[in-house]
């Protein structure tokens, strides 16, 4: 009797993607603002900043934005542009 491998072990394919203009190599299926945030800015950006992102070349070659607690699916070759934004 042969026991297949549980599918989970099977390793995640990589998906490069842009975030201000510098790459990364991602291995989700999914992206959060949360996330982006946090690679864009690894050392902080200030106290208390708010942030507005953009996207484009997403799934059907779509644009759009994010907002805090939201997602996106990630597709190679997306680019993301995290923007610090006045609090005013």
């Amino acid at each position: 009797m042969t026991i297949d491998a549980d599918k989970t072990d099977k390793p995640k394919k990589l998906v490069s993607v842009t975030i201000n203009s510098r790459p990364f190599e991602l291995e989700k299926d999914d992206i959060t603002f949360e996330e982006l945030v946090a690679l864009a800015f690894p050392n902080g950006s200030g106290e208390n900043p708010l942030y507005r992102i953009s996207y484009r070349r997403g799934h059907g070659n779509k644009s759009g934005t994010l907002a805090a607690g939201e997602s996106v699916k990630v597709k190679e070759g997306m680019e993301f542009d995290v923007d610090v934004t006045n609090r005013s």
